[in-house]
């Protein structure tokens, strides 16, 4: 999805900060990765996007020193579930950010993923059966679509485990 950034919002930083989130942080001199195991619906993008840097038979698993911030922050973009999400240190993530907002950019973006969960991006809000609003911090909420998540609304990847196919 063109346009797409996984830049850490305050909220979440501020969840992380206040350890409100489990989360592990991996810096180098220009960026910093945050990885939140229990957003993540493995969808291995970072491991087929950046193997030098995303290595999941390793520890840490995360090595920011591997490649350039430009191909971390180009990598962690992809991640459709914001469990990596990143912070550039630099006064230019400002002026990024203001530069990947559009002004005819949609309210809500839903994208089904292939096997998977459903990805709402934007501004939304999420009601159950009954009508009362289900509180997301996050920009991006993945929807289980396979009916086994312990989660549910949301995805805890169960989709993988059961053979879940479109």
């Amino acid at each position: 999805m063109a346009g797409m950034t996984n830049k850490i919002t305050k909220s979440e930083l501020e969840a992380i900060n206040q350890r409100k989130e489990i989360s592990r942080s991996y810096t180098n001199d220009e960026v910093t990765v945050f990885w939140r195991p229990q957003l993540c619906i493995h969808s291995a993008n970072c491991l087929i996007g950046s193997p030098k840097v995303f290595d999941s038979s390793k520890r840490p698993w995360i090595n920011v020193q591997a490649a350039s911030s430009q191909e971390i922050i180009k990598t962690v973009n992809t991640c459709p579930s914001r469990a990596i999400t990143y912070l550039k240190k630099s006064t230019a993530a400002a002026a990024d950010k203001k530069k990947s907002v559009s002004k005819n950019a949609p309210v809500a973006n839903v994208q089904v993923l292939s096997n998977g969960p459903l990805l709402i991006r934007g501004h939304y809000q999420i009601t159950d059966s009954a009508g009362k609003e289900i509180k997301v911090d996050q920009e991006v909420a993945a929807i289980c679509r396979c009916g086994a998540s312990k989660k549910k609304p949301f995805c805890d990847g169960t989709h993988h485990h059961i053979g879940f196919t479109d």
